[in-house]
């Protein structure tokens, strides 16, 4: 080989390995991106949730139907304060597509749990995928360390 041929396989593996070296960086890229947009959707999804406060209709509805069962240990997290009252644990219910179910899977762990008094925060979020709205509720549980019997 002489000079000119080396010098034209050098400078073709160099373009060579700047070629690999593009594509790996489109593809990081690429990559790159979709991490961003899935990012995007998560905080999209998060902020959907919607604190239902008294006076919404599915507040009501739900109030009504929880009250009715447990009018003894049902409280407002108001209450719960005046009271001076001790949070013993709170979880979180999934997300049912309707109030009377989610009251019932709520009626089902009071019933198991049997707290001194509890108080429920009710959400709603819009579903994207089946275009309807979802309904979850956080459950408090309390505890009279003050009165007890």
């Amino acid at each position: 080989m002489n000079k000119k041929q080396i010098g034209a396989v050098l400078m073709s593996l160099s373009l060579s390995a700047l070629g690999v070296s593009s594509a790996a960086n489109a593809n990081e890229a690429s990559e790159q991106a979709q991490l961003e947009q899935a990012m995007s959707e998560m905080v999209v999804a998060e902020t959907s949730m919607l604190l239902l406060e008294e006076g919404d209709a599915y507040h009501t509805e739900f109030t009504s139907i929880v009250a009715t069962q447990f009018s003894e240990i049902f409280i407002t997290k108001e209450q719960a304060k005046q009271l001076s009252l001790q949070k013993t644990k709170h979880f979180y219910l999934s997300a049912e597509h309707d109030i009377e179910t989610l009251a019932q899977v709520v009626s089902n762990v009071i019933d198991t749990d049997e707290p001194t008094y509890f108080s429920v925060s009710l959400f709603r979020e819009y579903n994207r995928n089946n275009g309807g709205y979802q309904f979850g509720a956080k459950i408090t549980e309390y505890e009279d360390t003050i009165n007890r019997d």
